[in-house]
């Protein structure tokens, strides 16, 4: 019954997904993809722009332009390595805006987790197109980066500041294993 419910799953997602050649990534977020002979633009589902990332607390930039950038290129060098000019590419389509806009998942390598959790992106927990399994997934994956000093967090101190201060309010810190017994030793401990 197992195999039956994932291969059903897996055909479902396959006959909604979508193919395309990379032209280029514009952004850590945004990808120009050529479909058929068309060129258009698809915007990755959960990724921050590192412009946009924790951008001021107050009146005060907490990461200059130029740092940003240089996070913005290094992220872009690590994409096209990936996905070179001309790669074939698999993404479905989660989101469609009133502006036209596509937000997509790359389906080949779990593309959008993968940066994130290579430390090279950020996670946008705000983003209205990433079903919430996934962004949970991938506030695990950047918090994983974090830890391990993977990509850019092992790099930069500047990825600290631009990191959403909500991401370890979310409650999406891996499970760690409790000693219940040494718990309730120190409860009654403190009780008596």
């Amino acid at each position: 019954m197992k195999k039956f419910v994932l291969l059903m799953t897996l055909s479902i997602s396959l006959m909604f997904a979508e193919s395309a050649k990379i032209v280029e990534f514009v952004t850590e977020k945004t990808v120009k993809i050529d479909e058929n002979g068309a060129e258009k633009r698809l915007h990755l589902s959960g990724i921050e722009l590192f412009a946009k990332a924790n951008n001021k607390q107050g009146s005060i930039q907490l990461v200059d332009y130029d740092k940003r950038e240089e996070l913005k290129n290094r992220a872009l060098v690590y994409m096209n390595k990936m996905f070179p000019k001309g790669s074939n590419i698999s993404y479905q389509i989660f989101l469609k805006d009133e502006h036209g806009i596509e937000y997509a998942w790359i389906k080949d390598n779990d593309f959008n987790y993968k940066i994130v959790r290579d430390g090279y992106a950020l996670t946008d927990v705000n983003d209205p197109s990433l079903p919430i399994g996934l962004r949970n997934r991938m506030l695990l994956a950047q918090n994983y980066a974090k830890k391990k000093g993977l990509g850019l967090w092992g790099i930069y101190e500047e990825m600290q500041m631009l990191e959403q201060q909500d991401v370890v309010a979310c409650g999406c810190e891996p499970y760690e294993k409790k000693d219940f017994k040494a718990d309730t030793f120190k409860k009654e401990q403190a009780e008596k």
